[in-house]
């Protein structure tokens, strides 16, 4: 199964690398990332975090058209400071990368899918949201709540 990047966008956040991915290591913070339309339907439920970052899981709840929807997501990579990769249990794949640069941080979010399906995803991303927007959306979000 192959993961197909559809969406990613970047941003600069004044603020160190150790400070962005500790923020961003919280899977509470990445929901309240997202717009505020998104967030006011879903919520953070059964975080379980380990040690070494891999193999935590989380789960968020919501409503997605008229359906109850509950995603698990399993953190597959996890290097500090450099790497976090989020595999939602319904195919999409959620990657933040932190890399320093001159006077902070630039932060990557990117999202893409997952499935045995072809086409499955693509279908869902293009009536399920508008990824490049929200990705914009959520970066603003995350620069906002680190920079204050």
């Amino acid at each position: 199964m192959t993961t197909k990047t559809l969406h990613e966008r970047s941003i600069h956040i004044d603020a160190p690398v150790e400070k962005v991915f500790d923020y961003m290591k919280d899977p509470h913070h990445f929901l309240e990332a997202f717009p505020e339309e998104d967030r006011s339907n879903m919520a953070i439920s059964e975080v379980n975090l380990t040690a070494e970052g891999v193999g935590s899981t989380f789960s968020m709840v919501g409503r997605m058209f008229l359906f109850h929807v509950k995603w698990v997501l399993t953190r597959e990579e996890y290097v500090p400071n450099e790497r976090i990769v989020d595999h939602a249990n319904l195919g999409g794949v959620w990657t933040s990368t932190f890399e320093p640069d001159e006077t902070g941080t630039t932060l990557s979010l990117a999202f893409g899918w997952s499935s045995r399906v072809p086409l499955v995803g693509q279908v869902a991303d293009r009536v399920g949201w508008n990824g490049d927007a929200d990705l914009e959306i959520m970066l603003a979000n995350v620069k906002k709540a680190i920079e204050t």
